[in-house]
């Protein structure tokens, strides 16, 4: 008796309650949001959520968060996100500034500040003016700015409440009823003020919530809410009574959902009704969270931000999850015993009675560690059993007492089906078998490992899965093989529809439909399947439950219709180990607990997301975006990227698209991509569309589309091929003429040539001439003819070689248009050493070459240095009576290739000479000198480089500097 009295004892201490609220997903730092603070958040028509946080303005676009900030705000927090009826967000700081989106960026409006003093203000934006409540009604009109403020008095106004018509706040102790221009229409006092607010207690803002069927206004009063109904048309303004839980609170927010009241406070998110004019607490979610605000998005997703835990995203209200704090449990089956009743197990051995109406969990057996294999109720006898690996029990549904079974042929069975009134067939790690009522061991029927059996009262078979394959046994226990193409079926749970449609699930391969021992349809994820890898399946009447590892799926079995349940809709988790149908609600036993769906709800109707173009690109640069462009022909390498907007809208969202002017044929990206690239494209008009997958033809709205075009490239246009045809005629044209003018001057540089060659002939000549003018030849010959009188023959012998020498030298270069240097130093010499005698010797010469200078490489014009030196001669040493110098220098400018030859004399001048010239004949010219002069012309009308002659005076005579250029 004492035993039994402290099992009870421990059964119920071990009873606790436990929370169930929607699942949902937490969004902190660690998932990319950008701040963990939030005053506001508001989805605008293009399903963009924007986010008022401590850190400034974000805007959300199912994939990423994009920063709005301007140089001039002061400081980063923002309130108060709204959308105007131009699609731009606004929003306010405490500064008093007053800001709004344009044309992806953020603008300054106008700045207040020396008006608010510090007061966060609300406000609303209509079509004309931002209207801005801060202890008076001031109207900026949004064109000129120009501001005007309805009365200079400070009021007490409350906070703003947007109806479908109109505005409702309140001021002072009346409610407002306005139009859309915030007109009044009407008012109704809150009769429970009979003076100033202030002094009643009222120190914060008067709220009002209201969804038009209910209208509440509530307030703190002496540091407690108080909450009033009212109705303006009907003049009536009476106080509810609200929860205890409430009266603390510090509420900023309501959300009208459904017939509940969800209200936003400093502890939680409290669910509300209104019965019989009491508002009642339903449930508390998120508690101990400052939830800020709340709102639902397109697509039924429930944001909850929060001032310093994030946001929270309620994907589907339908959804809820199990929630103790104090235990987590690892589940591994679950049953049901009755309606509203289920028993389960866990991987450490506990055994659990949970009731899922009083949200009550039980722990009824905890004496063995070892994990639960298997629960199975049988209903007519009211009785479960409980299987763990090491031990066997059994559950009396009346009294929820467990009873040990001291036999060891069910200890560790997975699978476990009664075939009739007196025997169970067994499934374990080691082999399948048959046990008697009295849990004796009657027969093996398969000696392999097996996961399962279900024994079929309609196909009178037994089902069993093995490692080797899928059998079926009749009533004879005959064995029959159940392929699938040919290859064994790896079964790992297998159930019946009520159209007696066995289901069987693979560890791997999907599911198989059989008929007695035929498999009439499969399913893999070509056929609508989530993933081939399932965990459990649960069979509801016609319809059957799969858990795979992307997501659950409720499936149709006349229809073969998929409806499915993911992470994206709310799903907690996809390790789910056991499956339960209680009522309208589904419950999911999983390694953390315990999560349930609406069946009748939870599945939102397809919804088609509109998908927007956001990017346009040209290679690395993006451009503005419009909905036309023009590029040029070689701006045809073009980039577009498009996103549907939403919670995690990248997750499940698929696109197509096309690009009319190359092809109308919609194209997918199974790759999950939100932008294509188009290399290359040739010149012409181009419209470029995308939607979702799940558009069709006939749904315009969802298609978003940008057109291009790309000109043609110069050289392909018609004006073009005009004037490429009259250039080419042109050009024909200026070849003939410039090949003609090529063939005239050619011969006319030909004849100039033979002209330039025969004067330089004739130069030559001359030259010869000059160097042999009578003058010389007869000093020359009466030298000869002085030794010869004076019989001095070897004098008269040496000097006739040297005349005949420079005679014939002269000759040979006269044919020559150039000679070696060499070769003009040899007839310089011996030209010297003539006139030396004709001087008496009363001459002194010196001819020095650089060593660097080639001379016999080197070529320079024939009989062309000699005249200058027969000028240094004849008109600057001749008139000197003694101490005749010349020096001839040669040196070479090894950079330029340019020959220097520097003739210097000591002798009377370039002035004394030629007045002695004109003393003696007035209108003398030297032959020499005219005659180098002019081939000095005649030479340089060939060359690039220019032969200069230079002559200066000096102070010890006249000095000739020669620049030949060698080529």
């Amino acid at each position: 008796m004492l035993k039994y009295l402290y099992f009870w004892f421990c059964l119920l201490a071990s009873a606790y309650a436990i929370a169930q609220q929607p699942a949902s997903i937490h969004l902190t730092e660690k998932d990319g949001l950008p701040d963990i603070e939030f005053y506001n958040i508001t989805e605008d028509s293009k399903n963009y959520i924007w986010l008022a946080s401590d850190k400034g303005l974000y805007r959300y676009n199912g994939r990423s968060f994009e920063y709005y900030v301007h140089s001039s705000q002061k400081g980063n927090a923002v309130f108060g996100t709204k959308e105007d009826h131009l699609g731009r967000i606004w929003c306010n700081n405490i500064s008093g500034q007053f800001f709004y989106t344009e044309n992806e960026a953020l603008k300054l409006f106008i700045d207040l500040g020396d008006k608010l003093y510090g007061e966060l203000a609300e406000f609303i934006v209509t079509k004309k003016e931002l209207i801005v409540f801060a202890g008076n009604i001031i109207r900026i009109n949004l064109e000129t700015k120009a501001i005007t403020q309805v009365s200079n008095n400070h009021v007490f106004l409350g906070a703003i409440e947007e109806i479908s018509d109109g505005y409702l706040y309140s001021r002072e102790k009346y409610i407002i009823n306005a139009n859309k221009s915030l007109v009044t229409r009407d008012s109704l006092q809150i009769t429970t003020f009979l003076r100033n607010l202030y002094d009643a207690g009222i120190k914060d803002k008067i709220r009002i919530a209201s969804n038009e069927k209910i209208n509440l206004c509530y307030f703190l009063k002496n540091g407690r809410n108080e909450f009033y109904r009212f109705d303006i048309k009907k003049t009536a303004c009476n106080p509810i009574s609200i929860p205890n839980q409430l009266q603390d609170r510090r509420i900023f927010d309501t959300y009208f959902h459904d017939d509940t009241i969800w209200f936003s406070t400093d502890l939680g998110l409290y669910i509300c009704r209104i019965t019989n004019n009491n508002l009642v607490l339903d449930d508390i979610y998120f508690k101990d969270k400052f939830i800020t605000k709340v709102i639902k998005d397109s697509e039924a997703n429930y944001w909850i931000i929060t001032k310093g835990d994030g946001i929270f995203i309620i994907p589907n209200i339908n959804i809820h999850k199990y929630e103790n704090k104090d235990e987590k449990l690892n589940i591994t089956h679950l049953e049901k015993l009755k309606k509203h009743l289920m028993v389960f197990g866990t991987t450490d051995g506990k055994v659990g009675v949970l009731h899922t109406k009083e949200l009550q969990v039980s722990i009824i057996d905890s004496r063995s560690s070892s994990r639960v294999t298997e629960i199975k109720s049988l209903p007519k006898s009211n009785e479960t059993f409980v299987i763990k690996e090491d031990a066997s029990f059994k559950l009396d549904h009346k009294t929820e007492k467990i009873k040990k079974l001291y036999s060891f042929e069910f200890d560790g069975a997975k699978s476990l089906s009664k075939i009739n009134d007196s025997a169970y067939v067994l499934s374990s790690y080691r082999l399948a078998k048959i046990v008697d009522d009295e849990y004796k061991f009657v027969k093996n029927i398969a000696d392999k490992r097996s996961y399962a059996n279900y024994y079929s009262t309609t196909a009178k078979n037994i089902y069993v899965a093995t490692v080797d394959g899928l059998y079926a046994y009749n009533n004879k226990l005959h064995k029959t093989p159940i392929f699938y193409k040919n290859k064994p079926i790896y079964a790992k749970d297998i159930v019946e529809t009520e159209d007696q449609k066995i289901w069987v699930s693979t560890f791997n391969d999907g599911v198989f439909c059989i008929k007695g021992t035929v498999v009439i349809d499969y399913f893999g994820t070509d056929d609508g399947l989530l993933s081939k890898r399932i965990s459990t399946i649960k069979n509801d009447e016609n319809y059957l439950w799969i858990a795979t590892e992307q997501g659950i799926q409720y499936l149709h079995s006349p229809s073969k219709a998929f409806k499915n349940l993911t992470k994206q809709n709310g799903v907690p988790s996809y390790r789910i180990s056991d499956i339960e149908i209680d009522e309208d609600r589904v419950l999911f036993a999983t390694n953390t607990g315990f999560f349930s769906v609406d069946k009748t709800k939870a599945f939102k109707g397809t919804k088609i997301p509109k998908v927007y173009i956001n990017e346009v690109s040209i290679g690395l640069k993006s451009m503005a975006l419009r909905d036309q462009y023009k590029f040029d022909y070689d701006e045809n390498s073009i980039k577009i990227s498009f996103n549907a907007n939403g919670f995690n809208s990248f997750l499940n969202n698929k696109y197509e698209f096309r690009l009319l002017g190359q092809s109308n044929v919609w194209q997918t990206d199974n790759n999950g991509s939100n932008s294509v690239i188009y290399y290359g494209l040739p010149s012409g008009d181009y419209t470029f569309e995308v939607r979702s997958v799940l558009a069709n033809n006939s749904d315009t709205d969802s298609i978003d589309s940008v057109h291009f075009s790309i000109s043609k490239p110069f050289w392909r246009e018609w004006w073009f091929y005009i004037g490429l045809i009259f250039s080419a005629v042109l050009a024909a044209f200026a070849l003939f003429k410039r090949k003609i003018n090529a063939l005239k001057k050619e011969q006319s540089e030909i004849l100039e040539k033979e002209l330039i060659n025969k004067q330089l002939i004739l130069s030559q000549l001359e030259n010869l001439r000059s160097q042999m003018n009578p003058h010389f030849i007869f000093n020359a010959l009466n030298s000869i003819q002085e030794y010869i009188v004076f019989n001095e023959k070897e004098l008269a012998s040496s000097y006739l070689i040297k005349f005949s020498r420079l005679i014939r030298i002269y000759l040979e270069h006269s044919r020559d248009s150039e000679v070696f240097l060499s070769e003009e130093l040899n007839a310089l010499n011996i030209y010297l050493e003539l006139e030396k005698n004709r001087f008496e010797e009363v001459l002194e010469f010196t001819i020095n070459v650089e060593k660097s200078i080639h001379t016999n490489t080197i070529k320079i014009p024939s009989l062309f240095i000699q005249p200058y030196v027969e000028n240094a001669l004849k008109h600057g040493l001749l008139h000197k009576i003694e101490d005749r110098k010349l020096i001839i220098d040669f040196t070479m400018h090894s950079d330029t290739s340019i020959l220097f030859c520097c003739i210097k004399d000591n002798g009377i001048g370039i002035k004394a000479s030629k007045a002695i010239n004109q003393a003696q004949n007035p209108q003398h010219k030297s032959f020499a000198t005219s005659a180098n002069e002019k081939r000095v012309e005649l030479l340089n009308a060939n060359r690039v480089e220019k032969i200069k002659v230079e002559t200066k005076s000096t102070n010890k005579g006249t000095e000739v500097l020669i620049t030949i250029p060698i080529t």
